[in-house]
């Protein structure tokens, strides 16, 4: 029996150290994809629509025949604005419409049926808070037409929430009164620090938000005491992940950085991202699946590079485009 045992030993054991480091390689290699920009299929700093405004904060998702549709912010004599624009290879954006001001960091959500809801933060002096608006389809969007809109009173802060990201929602016969919407964003905790929260809106009218104390504390743990602001969900290998920025110090604007975030959005691991120049400070990650013209699926990454800490060639915003089936070949 103790040779038997011995044998298995010899020959199980071999196998199971070559197999057991193979059960972490798709992980590691979405973060070897994420953390390098020089090994991107595509990349690009500084990004502009064709009328020459930045395109920051941007949202990028598929439309039909190889086109995509960013939503983004924009800031231009003292004011932001949020637009829209469109591509057919992600690296040249026409402007298409003008959907609100006073506005920034916006996301957006579309329903199998066509619908979109957008969300962001809309400004006022010495405060921000959180605006849906719900276009019933494509044809509305593009003409910024929307048929309901909500802004969203702070329950947790006294002068200011925002960065929404959609969670999930779920709207019975396209009806936005009949509707449940699931939100992440941040609030401005005690006038001092931006902490992370949660929030429903019920039937576009009754909303109800709580702090997300335990991922708070989490970050804090792993040495960050700055703002806890933007993020995004998105899938990989059939795994949920957020992607989630972090300022390390409170007022370094040089310490903003993105953390990998398991399904629940506890940070994982710290990305050390790598650019063409030698930027270190990255923030308000945006993530996307998009399928191009051959109908091969890639994955939009963008990023803004505050001035701060940065290359002077690569501050502004980012977007780089990921091969899943190269990844393996990426190198941070």
């Amino acid at each position: 029996m103790r040779k038997l045992v011995e044998l298995i030993f010899v020959w199980v054991w071999p196998v199971f150290c070559f197999w057991t480091p193979l059960f972490a390689t798709e992980l590691d290699n979405l973060i070897n994809c994420l953390e390098s920009v020089p090994s991107a299929e595509t990349s690009v700093y500084q990004l502009r629509d064709n009328q020459g405004r930045s395109m920051d904060c941007l949202k990028v998702w598929p439309m039909n025949h190889g086109e995509y549709l960013a939503i983004y912010h924009s800031f231009k004599e003292g004011v932001f604005s949020v637009r829209l624009a469109k591509s057919k290879n992600l690296l040249d954006w026409q402007f298409l419409v003008f959907l609100d001001e006073h506005a920034s960091q916006p996301n957006i959500w579309q329903s199998a049926n066509g619908s979109f809801i957008a969300a962001y933060e809309k400004d006022a002096p010495n405060s921000c808070w959180i605006r849906l608006r719900f276009y019933p389809d494509f044809a509305h969007l593009i003409q910024a037409e929307f048929s309901a809109e909500y802004d969203i009173e702070r329950t947790l802060a006294p002068t200011a929430e925002g960065t929404p990201s959609f969670e999930s929602v779920t709207l019975i016969d396209n009806q936005i009164d009949q509707s449940e919407i699931h939100l992440r964003f941040h609030y401005y905790k005690r006038a001092e620090v931006d902490r992370l929260a949660e929030g429903r809106l019920t039937n576009f009218r009754q909303w109800e938000s709580k702090p997300l104390d335990q991922i708070n504390r989490q970050i804090r743990k792993q040495g960050s005491s700055g703002n806890f602001g933007d993020r995004d969900k998105f899938n990989w290998k059939g795994k949920l992940y957020y992607l989630q920025e972090v300022q390390k110090t409170a007022g370094d604007w040089t310490s903003w950085q993105i953390f990998l975030c398991d399904s629940g959005g506890m940070p994982s691991r710290k990305l050390s991202i790598q650019s063409h120049h030698g930027s270190v400070s990255y923030s308000n990650p945006n993530i996307s699946w998009v399928s191009n013209v051959e109908g091969e699926n890639k994955l939009v990454v963008t990023l803004f590079l505050p001035s701060e800490g940065n290359s002077p060639k690569e501050s502004g915003q980012l977007l780089y485009v990921l091969d899943p089936s190269k990844c393996s070949k990426a190198t941070p």
